[in-house]
Order: C-alpha cells, then sequence, then structure tokens
C-alpha cells in the first residue's frame, strides 16, 4: 500500500484531520533526509556486528525502519496509532506499542533512536543501560524548539554528546535550513 492509499484508507477510517497531517509530516522532506542521513552513518558499523537485530526507540510510523528493511528491524512507540498505521506503511517491519521505560532492548544488536528531543535524558540513558553489551547506538536529536513535543532540545552537538551515557565512536551535525540536526554513534 502507498502512501497516498494509507491516507485515504485512514482519512475514511478515523476522519481525523490530525492523523492525516501526522502521516503525511513523517514522510516530508526533512524527515526523510534525516532518517537517510541515519542510514548513511550506521550501515557500515552494523556490518561489524553478527547481532544484526534492530530496535528503533520512538520510530513514530517506521520510515527509518523501512529503510533498513533487509536486516531485522522493530520499531516501537509509545502510541497505538503508530502501530496500526505503520503496519500499513510498512508491513515488513515489527510494529509495537510500548513506552520506552517499559520496551526492553537486550537482544538488539542496534538501537536507533532519532527522537531524543522528545525524551528526557534521564529517561534516555535509564533505556540504553538495559541493553545487551556489545551493541551500536545511533542516536539524533536537534535545537529545534518550535514543537510543544521537543522537550529536550540541544543547542549545539557538544551538548547532546554531554547527555549522553555511552562511550561515543562519531558525532556529526546536519544543518536542515532553520534548525541543526545532531547524531551520535556509540557503544
Amino acid at each position: 500500500m502507498d502512501i497516498i492509499e494509507v491516507i485515504d484508507h485512514f482519512a475514511h477510517k478515523y476522519n481525523d484531520i490530525n492523523l492525516i497531517k501526522s502521516i503525511t509530516n513523517s514522510v516530508n522532506k526533512n524527515q526523510r533526509a534525516s532518517k537517510e542521513w541515519c542510514v548513511e552513518y550506521i550501515i557500515p558499523y552494523l556490518s561489524m556486528h553478527v547481532n544484526n537485530k534492530i530496535c528503533i526507540a520512538a520510530g513514530w510510523y517506521g520510515l527509518l525502519g523501512h529503510m533498513l528493511n533487509e536486516y531485522e528491524v522493530t520499531t516501537f512507540d509509545m502510541d497505538p496509532m503508530c502501530r496500526e498505521v505503520g503496519k500499513k506503511l510498512y508491513p515488513e517491519l515489527k510494529h509495537v506499542t510500548s513506552t520506552i521505560e517499559d520496551f526492553n532492548p537486550r537482544g538488539y544488536g542496534t538501537i536507533i533512536c532519532t527522537s531524543c528531543e522528545h525524551i528526557s535524558d534521564e529517561t534516555l540513558n535509564n533505556f540504553l543501560k538495559k541493553r545487551s553489551q556489545p551493541s551500536i547506538v545511533c542516536l539524533q536529536s536537534n535545537n529545534y524548539y518550535k514543537i510543544d513535543g521537543h522537550i529536550n532540545c540541544k543547542e549545539s552537538l557538544k551538548v547532546f554528546t554531554e547527555s549522553l551515557e555511552c562511550d561515543i565512536i562519531e558525532k556529526i551535525s546536519l544543518e536542515m535550513g532553520g534548525y541543526t540536526r545532531y547524531m551520535v554513534i556509540g557503544k
């Protein structure tokens, strides 16, 4: 099912303009760019591990998981609608409804979260402490304060890096036109 068919399906099923806006926003230019950027940097690390199971925390509907679909991907989000929509958009993925506090990342070789601006430092670091070792983490945040759900934006890559309790391998920033995304790869 393509994105237009999915939007049409949910428009008729729920008649909820906010849901339609959310689905559309999940594949906008900046969302795709940040996910493609993640894939570009994480692929070399995936080939270094025997365990290629990937967990995507706060994965929304699953766009990033879809881009990594040659691997075994589980994407989770606390909003049950993300699972319902995600299964229509990206049926090849395992979609789970869970909070980051309740999801167990053990057993995954790679942990990815491109939504760190939505999660407190304490919650994110507690989640990372539960993962299996060795594993790779790929985390993204930004300095885009204009969205209500962005409760934990960072003013710089340095501040983002300092907030994380993992061994940093690589840290990069990407100008997005009006804001900057930060990405950290660690172990």
